[in-house]
C-alpha cells in the first residue's frame, strides 16, 4: 500500500468520524493495524509521509537517559500536532483554530517539552502558520486540505512508531539505552523480534554499560491541553480542551490526550501482593527546633540523581561505628544492602520470573537453583510482562546504587 492509498484511507476515517460527531485524530482500529503492520516492515515509510520524520524522532529522544518516558511524551506531542491539523482540515471555519498561543498549556507542557522550538515552528509552517510574534502563531493562508491530510497522516505514523519503539524496550527488558542504538536497530530490521535480538546482541558484548546522556526535562503529564488558550487560563479551568470548552456535535472537543503514569508512581499491586511499591528511604522527619517552612519542590524523581545524592552522603548509608575496645582487632562487618540481584540463569535483559524474597534474587522460570529456594524460603511468582519489567527495573537500580555484583547460584 503506497502513500496516496494511506493517505485517502486515513482522510476517509477522519470524514466519517466527523459524521459520526466526533472531530479528532484517527482513531480507526483497521486502519491503525495495517499502517503499524507497514511501520514495522518499513521504518523508510516515514520519509515518505513526512520528510522530517527521523529529524523529528532523533530530536525528541536525543540525550535523554530513559527513553519510555521519552517515547510516551513525544506520542503525545505527536497526537497534539496531528490533531491541530485535523481541526484545520475539518473545520477550517472555526476562528480560534487559526490562532495558537506558543505560551499556552498544550505548546508549552506537551510541544516544547518533547521538541525543539525550530522543529516545532517548521511542522506549524507546514500547517499555513507564520510566527505573527514571540508570543502567536497565525494561518497567514490555509494550505491545501490534500496537504493538511498528509501533515496529519505523518504525525499518525510517528505517533504508532513510538509505540513500535516502546514495544521494542519492553520486550528488551530495559529502556536504558542511546537512543542512537536503537533508532539505527530499529532502521535495520524488518519486525519487532529482529530489533530486539539485535540490540540484545549489541549490550551482551559490552562489558560496561554506555555512559547515559544527559536527559532533559521530563514532560509534564497535564489532561485536556489547550494550544489555543493561556496557560492561566488552562490552569484556572478543570475542562479546558482544544477547543477551549466543551459543546456536542461536530464542533464538540476531542478526547483528551492521556498520559500514562510513570513506573514508578503504578499500582503496589504490580510488585507482589503484600508489598508496596520500590521507593527511596523518606527523609527523616524534622526535629521540634527545627523551622517549619515548607521545602522547595524537588525535581523529578531520577534513579541517577538518588544515586548520586546517595554517594555523596555516604555517612547515611553505612552503619554507625560501635566502640571498639583496644583488643578489637578488626571493624565490625557492615551487612549486605538488602538490593534485589539477577540470579546467574537470566540473560541480560530477559524478565525474571520468579522472586525470592528470602535470597533477595530473581529467577527464570526453569533455574537449576530454585529446588534449593523451596524448603523454606518466600518464593514469589511474578506475573504479566509489566509486573516483570518492574522487578527487572529494581533490580538494575539496587545494583546501581549498591554495587552489588551479581549473584551466583
Amino acid at each position: 500500500m503506497g502513500s496516496s492509498s494511506l493517505s485517502e484511507d486515513y482522510r476517509l476515517c477522519l470524514e466519517r468520524e466527523l459524521r459520526r460527531g466526533r472531530a479528532g485524530v484517527c482513531g480507526d482500529p483497521s486502519l491503525r493495524a495495517v499502517l503499524w503492520h507497514i511501520l514495522v516492515e518499513d521504518f523508510d515509510l516515514h520519509g515518505a509521509l513526512q520528510d522530517d520524520a527521523l529529524a523529528l524522532l532523533t530530536d525528541g529522544l536525543w540525550g535523554r537517559a530513559d527513553l519510555a518516558p521519552a517515547l510516551r511524551g513525544l506520542a503525545r506531542a505527536f497526537e497534539l500536532l496531528e490533531l491541530a491539523a485535523v481541526h484545520l482540515y475539518l473545520l477550517p471555519w472555526r476562528k480560534e483554530f487559526t490562532t495558537i498561543k506558543t505560551f499556552s498549556g498544550g505548546y508549552v507542557h506537551v510541544l516544547k517539552g518533547a521538541l525543539s522550538e525550530d522543529l516545532l515552528i517548521q511542522s506549524f509552517q507546514k500547517m499555513g502558520y507564520v510566527r505573527r510574534d514571540a508570543h502567536r502563531l497565525m494561518v497567514a493562508a490555509l494550505p491545501p486540505a490534500r496537504q493538511l491530510v498528509q501533515v496529519a497522516l505523518g504525525c499518525f505514523a510517528l505517533r504508532l512508531e513510538c509505540e513500535i519503539l516502546g514495544e521494542v524496550l519492553a520486550q528488551l527488558g530495559t529502556s536504558v539505552l542511546p537512543a542512537e542504538e536503537l533508532l539505527q536497530a530499529r532502521r535495520a530490521s524488518v519486525d519487532v523480534a529482529s530489533c530486539v535480538a539485535w540490540l540484545q546482541q549489541r549490550l551482551a558484548r559490552e562489558e560496561e554499560p554506555p555512559p547515559l546522556p544527559h536527559s532533559g526535562s521530563p514532560t509534564g503529564c497535564q489532561a485536556r491541553l489547550d494550544l489555543y488558550r493561556d496557560v492561566q487560563e488552562d490552569e484556572g479551568s478543570d475542562e479546558a480542551s482544544l477547543y477551549g470548552g466543551p459543546s456536542p456535535g461536530p464542533d464538540s472537543p476531542a478526547s483528551e490526550l492521556a498520559c500514562r503514569p510513570r513506573f514508578w508512581e503504578q499500582s503496589a499491586r504490580l510488585w507482589g501482593a503484600g508489598g508496596g511499591p520500590w521507593e527511596p528511604a523518606e527523609a527523616s522527619s524534622p526535629t521540634s527546633g527545627a523551622s517549619e517552612e515548607e521545602e522547595p519542590q524537588p525535581e523529578a524523581f531520577s534513579f541517577l540523581s538518588l544515586r548520586r545524592e546517595l554517594l555523596s552522603r555516604p555517612g547515611e548509608l553505612a552503619p554507625p561505628h560501635a566502640p571498639r575496645s583496644p583488643e578489637q582487632a578488626s571493624p565490625p562487618p557492615i551487612p549486605e544492602p538488602p538490593g534485589y540481584q539477577m540470579h546467574t540463569c537470566l540473560a541480560p535483559g530477559a524478565l525474571p520470573a520468579l522472586c525470592c524474597d528470602t535470597c533477595r534474587q530473581l529467577h527464570a522460570a526453569h533455574c537449576a537453583a530454585l529446588p534449593s529456594c523451596h524448603p523454606g524460603h518466600s518464593l514469589r511468582t511474578l506475573r504479566g510482562n509489566s509486573q516483570r519489567r518492574l522487578w527487572l527495573q529494581r533490580a538494575q537500580v539496587d545494583a546501581l546504587l549498591y554495587d552489588s555484583p551479581t549473584a551466583g547460584p
